[in-house]
């Protein structure tokens, strides 16, 4: 289990947060065992932890050089927020959600883990959207659209009934 330790942080944490270097075999993503562990995952998180996951995921962008100057993380701050993350990972994964982790790595390996965190994080980052302020904030992206040249997209004879939308010419 302590050689297996580094190697789950890494497809749990870094390979989801860092998808250029996620190298992994794209069978995982239609693995029934990483659906059970994903949806396991989201059953056991609860609305503190996807503050948890969302604050953690903040912070590590916020590393990014294009936007570290526009984000000011303290190193306690930081210290602070990997460790509760840290605390919920291994939460989810050896208290929650065990078996379902034990079986995905048994039949579909490490990959299947990183496929499964990567729909869970997906999940718990998709609600901050809905949130007030930052919907208002998205919201005034549209001043800055130029629904002129927006409209020039939609087909003169308009868009087509709602059940061809999906047949292709």
């Amino acid at each position: 289990m302590r050689r297996l330790l580094p190697l789950l942080v890494a497809s749990c944490l870094l390979l989801p947060a860092l998808p250029s270097l996620a190298q992994i075999p794209s069978s995982a993503s239609t693995s029934s065992y990483a659906e059970t562990l994903a949806s396991c995952l989201i059953q056991a998180t609860t609305p503190a932890d996807k503050k948890v996951a969302l604050r953690w995921a903040f912070a590590t962008m916020a590393l990014d050089p294009d936007v570290a100057a526009m984000a000011a993380i303290t190193p306690a701050q930081r210290e602070t927020i990997n460790q509760q993350a840290g605390a919920l990972v291994t939460d989810l994964l050896v208290q929650s959600c065990s078996q379902q982790v034990q079986q995905a790595l048994m039949f579909n390996g490490p990959s299947a883990v990183a496929s499964a965190f990567e729909t869970w994080g997906r999940w718990a980052l998709t609600g901050v959207v809905t949130e007030p302020h930052v919907a208002q904030g998205m919201g005034t992206l549209l001043q800055y659209l130029d629904m002129g040249k927006l409209m020039s997209l939609v087909p003169l004879q308009g868009f087509p009934p709602a059940s061809n939308a999906q047949q292709q010419p």
